[in-house]
Formats: structure tokens, sequence, C-alpha cells
């Protein structure tokens, strides 16, 4: 039974002291000095409210300071375009939002790259993937602390832990990987036959027999490097598997894969719980009040123990809830089962869905 530190949003004591708290409590051993300590979190979509505030954010940092260690705020960029969809505008977007070395004393590191293509190959050996494709910063880092919001998706039904690890520290192409099982579709209208495609193909499965691109299937692995770097997105982005079992599972090997040989601790901040996640460029109503954050070094085992606090809590009236008494807040509002990504992590040793929670 996994050990899960809480600290109530109704406190004595700053929210801020009660943060110290919990690291130390949960985290004893994960740092150490001298490591290069990613701090891995969601900068937060331009336009966006809802996402972990600054101030949190630098606590975490001092205390990775006080050891020794090194840290550095990281996230990976988007597959979709928007404000965070190469590390020029992301980091830019992260400034807006409050995120500079003046306000959290880290520098920002975004883990893929300029365009998102730098990545570590990391073998897992599980039932979808051999290897997962994981941002080289975070890769590379000696220890890692995930700083997570916790709210619903409209695509995993949630987006607490494991969502952060897997979409999270995963290249974009390894964010197309657990989006979509099929091969990628080229749109020849729109195609201006720029070969960027064919240049990153490393499958050579790309011609131009025909003037405009075309892929070979044969040929083609489905690594989706071509959907990253199409000017145009004549290369379509297939989100056929979204809200379902196979995604969320997905999400867990690429999970598994971003913590695999790492020291690692993780925390969950279950404040403004909105019903979508916080790549959105605006912020809904919360679905419920707030409940406070949770810490622990079991990333399966925090996220139960946040989905169960907020399924115990009396719904907000007027947010997206159809009914605020409903036990299962997310299936409520996006309409799937969302225990898939908890149940499939249990059962590949991510952690456990057994835990203790200690209310500190």
């Amino acid at each position: 039974m996994s050990e899960v530190y809480f600290a109530h949003v109704q406190t004595s004591n700053s929210l801020l002291y009660d943060l110290e708290r919990l690291f130390d409590k949960a985290f004893p051993d994960i740092i150490k000095k001298g490591d290069l300590t990613a701090i891995k979190m969601h900068f937060g979509e331009l336009g966006n409210t809802a996402f972990i505030k600054s101030i949190y954010v630098k606590t975490v940092v001092g205390k990775v300071k006080s050891i020794g260690a090194n840290p550095f705020l990281t996230d990976s960029n988007t597959l979709y375009r928007h404000k965070r969809h190469n590390a020029v505008d992301h980091l830019q977007t992260a400034v807006h939002n409050g995120f500079t070395y003046a306000t959290v004393g880290a520098p920002i590191i975004i883990a893929d790259g300029l365009h998102g293509h730098s990545h570590k190959q990391i073998e897992i050996n599980k039932k979808y993937f051999k290897t997962v494709k994981i941002g080289e910063a975070i890769a590379e880092a000696d220890s890692i602390i995930a700083l997570s919001h916790f709210k619903g998706h409209m695509s995993a039904g949630f987006g607490g832990c494991i969502k952060n690890l897997s979409m999270g520290c995963a290249s974009r192409a390894g964010k197309q990987q657990q989006h979509s099982s099929t091969k990628p579709k080229i749109n020849t209208t729109k195609c201006i036959k720029c070969r960027k495609c064919g240049e990153i193909c490393p499958e050579e499965a790309i011609d131009y027999a025909r003037g405009y691109a075309e892929i070979d299937y044969k040929k083609c692995v489905g690594c989706d490097e071509c959907v990253t770097v199409c000017p145009t997105e004549a290369i379509a982005i297939r989100w056929d598997t979204s809200g379902k079992k196979e995604m969320q599972e997905k999400m867990v090997e690429y999970a598994y894969g971003a913590v695999k040989d790492k020291r690692a601790g993780f925390i969950n901040f279950l404040l403004d719980i909105t019903p979508d996640c916080d790549c959105f460029p605006k912020s809904d109503a919360p679905i419920v009040p707030n409940i406070g954050i949770l810490a622990s070094l079991d990333p399966v085992a925090i996220d139960q123990a946040s989905l169960d606090l907020v399924n115990q809590q009396t719904g907000l009236v007027g947010s997206r809830l159809k009914h605020t008494g409903s036990k299962n807040k997310f299936k409520d509002i996006h309409g799937f089962t969302n225990t898939y990504q908890l149940e499939y992590a249990e059962q590949i040793n991510l952690g456990s869905r057994k835990y203790k929670l200690i209310k500190i």
C-alpha cells in the first residue's frame, strides 16, 4: 500500500508552508546533491488561467536547491498548433504566464528542443511500444519532480500525474503515437511540395513521384515524425483512439518510460479543478471546491487518491457537471470510463492503486 501525503486547502498555516512539509515527508531521498533535476510541469496555454501558479513552483524549486541540486522547469512542445508548438513560442507563453527566473528561481528548458524532435528512445518492451520517445532534457535529467494540475481531460477522462508524465514528457512524435494507432495520411491538396517530411522520415517511406508527397505504407513504421514537420498540416493528425481504452493504456506506457530508472517524486495540485486540460486557451468553471495538494513516490496511487477525493466532493452548481452529486465526476462530464489508465498502470507495475492517505 503506497503512502500518499495530503495537505488540505483548509489549513492553519500557509499552503506554501504545507507544500514544503509535503516535500520533506514524501521525498526524503529522491533528490541528491549535484543532480540536474527536471521539474516537469505545464506552463498553461496562452489565455488559460487554471495552471499551477508560480508561487507553488518557486516553493518546490527552493526545496530542490536546498539539497544542493540544480533544478530546471521543463515541458515538451505540443502536437497541436497554438502557442506552445515550438520552443520559442513555448518559452514566450511560459514568461507571459509568470514563469521567469525572477519568479521561480530556475531556468526553463523545453525538453524536446526547438521543433519537438529532440528525444531519447527509452526501451520499455510493453504491449504497444518496445521503445518510447521521451524529450531529451527529461530523459537525461538525474531526477524528476512532476508537478501536475489535476483536472478533467476530453480524451483521457482526467489528467493527473500519469497524463503529465506521458503526453507531457513525450516528444511531438511520441504524443502522436499515443493519440493514434494508425499511420498518418497526407491531404495532397494541402501539400506544398517542400519535402520536409521526406527529409526527416527515418524509413525513406515518402516519395514525390507525382509531385506531391505520398507515403509508402509498406515502409512506414508509424513514427509520425512527418506530422511534426509539415508546415501546412497536410499530413493529418489522427485522433481516432481519443477517450478509449487503447489511448489510456498507451499513455501509461509512455509514463512508464518517462520515469524508468529515475529517482522521481510526484505532486498533484487539486486546485481549480476544471473540466478540461490546461491546453485550452481559456479556463472553465471548477467542478468541485479546491481540495489541497498531494505528494507521493507512486504515480498511480497519487492519481487514484486524487480521483477519489474529487469524486467525494459535492459538485459546484453552474459547472459542467450534469449532476452535482455524481460519484464519477469526470465520466459525468466526458461520458466514458477514465480508470483504464489506472488499471493498466497497476498491471505493468508502474504503481499501486492501493494507498494510505496521510494528512499532514
